[in-house]
């Protein structure tokens, strides 16, 4: 069973407002002491143990892509660095390693009386290190929920004040950016639109104005109408889907034009997790009245078919929200997250504090 105890999580929450240069140099000062130590150790346990960092492209390309970014990251970057005492490029690296990524990771959305749900599976390294929510109110931005790594600018999961929900799965793609338009990391741009829509149709025309240099299924879900959809996106372009029979779900696959799988271990490992997690939501679905907490949908995150458990590697948070009801659920640190996590609701902060 998922730990449920409310413990204290004060220490995993950030709350940062202002310019987005005075929000890096608050976070800076606050981490400043052990950030150098968290990005040498994300950096080496992680992607580098895994033999996915070419260090001469991290080390001359991390800089000019921190200059390629829209300048509102430019500025809380810099001020992170200095808050924190580093070098920009230190800073600029941390970030610019996820280029090298690629994880599985699991997800569904659902209608239960009459509200959509969003449960989520982030499945990565060093499982130690996540677990944190930062929630930032930049000047001229809409205030955002950010979960994942403690101190992390760009986030593949979060929520905004518009009660607008959105997260993305890995996908591998064969294409590249078509260089007629702005082309951003996914992360990058699930942050920007997080920042600034408000509704599904502004999502998909942000997908449509900025390639992605990989791929993703961007999950969204609209708290103020529960209108919600999955956009399985290449580098440059989209495919919108939408719920069927009360749900919609995606692993790390195609599944509006499977032309674009491999047929490779990794997908079918994706399509295992997305064929159990089919069933015990069928299954769920059909007795939806009985379903009146969080628990039931966190148990099919944390099923064995669904949930990863590598040793060093696998599912290091998990959500189960109602954006409607502004109800969020999520881990706060333990390994594997769905089934041993320290699950917590956050509460979103007090009206005075402007969320």
């Amino acid at each position: 069973m998922p730990n449920k105890e409310r413990g204290d999580i004060a220490h995993r929450i950030y709350h940062l407002q202002g310019s987005a240069r005075s929000v890096g140099l608050a976070l800076g000062r606050m981490i400043g002491p052990r950030l150098d130590h968290l990005i040498d150790y994300y950096i080496r346990n992680g992607p580098g143990k895994h033999g996915l960092v070419d260090l001469d492209r991290l080390h001359y390309g991390a800089l000019p892509w921190l200059r390629s970014l829209p300048e509102r990251f430019q500025e809380e970057m810099e001020g992170l660095a200095t808050g924190a005492g580093l070098p920009l490029q230190r800073i600029a690296e941390w970030s610019f390693v996820e280029e090298c990524a690629s994880a599985g990771c699991s997800a569904f959305m659902c209608t239960i009386a009459g509200h959509t749900w969003v449960a989520r599976n982030n499945d990565m390294w060093v499982p130690e290190l996540w677990g944190y929510a930062t929630i930032r109110e930049v000047d001229g931005r809409i205030p955002t929920i950010n979960f994942g790594l403690e101190g992390e600018l760009f986030t593949g999961t979060g929520i905004n004040r518009e009660r607008l929900w959105l997260h993305y799965n890995y996908l591998p793609v064969r294409d590249a950016p078509a260089g007629d338009k702005p082309a951003m990391l996914p992360f990058v741009l699930l942050t920007t639109a997080l920042e600034t829509c408000r509704t599904l149709d502004d999502v998909e025309a942000l997908l449509g104005e900025i390639d992605r240099t990989g791929g993703m299924m961007l999950f969204a879900a609209d708290g103020k109408t529960d209108a919600c959809a999955v956009f399985e996106c290449t580098c440059t372009g989209h495919l919108k889907r939408e719920p069927s029979g009360g749900w919609i779900a995606g692993t790390n696959h195609y599944c509006a034009d499977d032309t674009h799988n491999e047929p490779d271990a990794f997908t079918l490992q994706s399509q295992c997790r997305y064929a159990r997690m089919v069933e015990l939501l069928d299954e769920l679905l059909m007795h939806e009245a009985a379903v009146n907490t969080p628990w039931e949908l966190v148990h099919v995150l944390a099923d064995a078919g669904i949930e990863q458990r590598g040793e060093d590697s696998g599912t290091v948070y998990a959500n189960v929200v109602c954006p409607a009801s502004q109800a969020i659920w999520y881990t706060f640190g333990g390994y594997p997250a769905a089934s041993a996590g320290a699950w917590q609701r956050l509460e979103w902060p007090r009206p005075a504090e402007t969320f």
